[in-house]
């Protein structure tokens, strides 16, 4: 993963597009070392940005990981417990986040859009879950995370179902907050300038006093669902 700064701004590229921008150990290890310089008290940054390519933003789990963690329940676990960790301090972040979703994202992909505050989806955005293909439950948040965007009807639907979905119909569903006419990358820089153009004490106090009313869920019994529904059932001992 490239990590970028400037001024204010803090920026997460998933560049492996060749890989659909899979989040393997190197990339979890990029996005823990970011987010200690992010979770600094006296941080100069008030914005972060996570965008993939035009193509993809990430279909989660990196295909080799996945292969090794299906023949390995230790692996898997510690695999999903990890991702699930980065996710939660990502979402538990001071300052305004914003996931920028062009090409194909589902999977863990979808659960890592969800941790930022802002979803914006691209005119080729195409959006979906499809754990229950792969006869798998969501492991990284996406079961408390989707509840609290779409409501519990809603999001039950959406994983049992999961539709495929283009910009406007996740708008429309709620599961994205705004549509671009082009990339979503481009649409996401014009937010940014006017999170990075306010002192960033103020943009931190506004999304402290939202966050106050709409608290951000923390139960981590996801994973432990997961363990018993997934890694128990499917990985050989």
């Amino acid at each position: 993963m490239d990590v970028q700064h400037a001024d204010r701004l803090m920026i997460w590229t998933l560049d492996r597009p060749a890989q659909a921008n899979g989040i393997d150990a190197a990339t979890m290890g990029d996005m823990e070392a970011a987010l200690s310089a992010l979770e600094t008290p006296d941080s100069p940054l008030s914005c972060l940005l996570v965008q993939g390519h035009e193509t993809v933003f990430s279909t989660g789990l990196d295909a080799e990981m996945l292969e090794v963690c299906f023949q390995d329940r230790a692996a898997f676990a510690e695999a999903v417990r990890r991702m699930g960790l980065v996710l939660d301090r990502l979402a538990a972040l001071p300052l305004v986040t914003i996931a920028c979703i062009d090409g194909e994202c589902r999977l863990g992909g979808l659960e890592l859009a969800l941790a930022c505050d802002l979803i914006v989806a691209g005119s080729g955005a195409s959006i979906t879950d499809g754990h229950l293909g792969f006869d798998a439950m969501p492991g990284a948040g996406a079961t408390k995370r989707l509840p609290a965007r779409l409501g519990y009807g809603r999001a039950l639907h959406f994983l049992l179902e999961s539709p495929v979905l283009d910009a406007r119909a996740a708008h429309a569903m709620g599961l994205v907050d705004i549509v671009a006419e082009g990339l979503a990358a481009e649409r996401g820089a014009d937010l940014v300038r006017i999170v990075t153009g306010r002192d960033p004490g103020l943009m931190r106090d506004l999304k402290a006093s939202l966050r106050a009313a709409c608290p951000a869920p923390s139960d981590q019994s996801f994973m432990d669902a997961f363990q018993r529904s997934v890694i128990n059932r499917l990985v050989p001992e």
